[in-house]
């Protein structure tokens, strides 16, 4: 079920683009999905997070900390 509010996410630092997509998975064992940010180009971080938003919360933080993927 979506969250009915979700920030911003912030265009890719590798390419630029800002068509990321929210992606989810079901660990095995887990009862509850996972998500993380994906961009086209390639660029996600390897952690996931509980919800919608955090991951992107996530992301987010990750790309002001000016690294690189």
């Amino acid at each position: 079920m979506p969250e009915p509010y979700l920030p911003t996410i912030l265009p890719c630092s590798s390419c630029g683009s800002r068509e990321q997509k929210l992606e989810s998975c079901l660990p095995a064992g887990h009862i509850h999905e996972v998500w993380r940010v994906v961009c086209p180009c390639g660029c996600a971080l390897t952690q996931w997070a509980v919800s919608q938003g955090a991951a992107i919360r996530l992301w987010n933080r990750f790309l002001g900390e000016g690294h690189e993927n």
